[in-house]
């Protein structure tokens, strides 16, 4: 017995020392070139575009991220970009909660025909609607605002309806009918028995909602033209003027860091609750 533990151990031991060797390279070749990206923001301009390139800057030069504060609209387009990814995380989440609440506890003869349909509506790529949205909301005369960007939410997610709805299917019916038996109706039980038991998901959507809507590009970049309504990552790439023939690369570098920043610290501390958020449960 004792030998059959020592080599079922030293089983286990191999495989951990295979796994390892395979994770830590990718791991690092995966992290390298957020390194490179950040080792860079701290270069002079001429040690950037030197023949003789090197890894690592000579000297550390803050003075970096200082041009990036001093920029003019830098701080508008921070609250710019703090709002639409509110206004959007906040409306999309409430609303998929919703949608996802009739689908999962409400029968009817066409919920599952209109689930599917609902489905379906993935397999359409955003690229093919791209341009017929951008026809409407310009007869609409709403190019240039936040509207194109924030209104097309109302509605909910198709992808976290069908997570949400796999969830609230695995919560047990007699929470909602000891709940209606109480008095309550159905948005109470919705609010006070559904939501609070499915935190892990609703968290897991806020997140991946925030950190989508903080790194788009190609919506604001298709509505904004006004320089004050731009978000950061409309701004970060209008940071490009030639200086002296070379474009400030070290400067937009050190703003980009400051732009992953936030979806970073929210990732590493989000970590747990992807863990628990994603529970899928079978269809029904």
């Amino acid at each position: 017995m004792s030998s059959y533990t020592q080599s079922k151990r030293r089983n286990h031991r191999i495989k951990l020392a295979v796994v390892f060797t395979l994770i830590i390279p990718s791991a690092l070749f995966a992290v390298l070139p957020f390194v490179l990206l950040v080792l860079s923001s701290f270069k002079t301009l001429e040690e950037y575009y030197a023949i003789d390139w090197h890894f690592f800057p000579h000297a550390l030069q803050w003075s970096n991220y200082g041009d990036v504060f001093r920029e003019k609209y830098i701080w508008r387009w921070t609250f710019n970009t703090f709002f639409i990814a509110g206004s959007v995380t906040a409306i999309c989440t409430i609303s998929s909660v919703i949608v996802s609440y009739g689908f999962a506890k409400f029968r009817c003869k066409l919920n599952s025909v209109l689930f599917m349909v609902l489905l379906s509506t993935m397999m359409v790529p955003w690229a093919v609607t791209m341009i017929p949205s951008f026809s409407i909301w310009a007869k609409l005369h709403l190019v240039d605002t936040y509207a194109p960007l924030i209104i097309p939410n109302i509605g909910g997610s198709v992808f976290y309806i069908f997570m949400f709805r796999q969830f609230m299917m695995g919560i047990p019916k007699e929470l909602s009918e000891a709940a209606r038996m109480d008095g309550c109706n159905s948005f109470r039980i919705l609010w006070r028995i559904i939501v609070p038991n499915m935190i892990p998901a609703v968290m897991t959507m806020i997140i991946f909602t925030v950190m989508g809507q903080w790194g788009d590009f190609t919506g604001p970049f298709i509505y904004l033209s006004d320089v004050t309504k731009f978000t950061l990552s409309l701004g970060i790439n209008m940071l490009r003027p030639q200086l002296n023939g070379y474009t400030p690369w070290p400067m937009l570098l050190a703003a980009s860091t400051l732009f992953a920043l936030p979806v970073l610290f929210l990732y590493f501390f989000g970590t747990k609750v992807f863990k628990n958020g994603f529970v899928v449960s079978s269809l029904k």
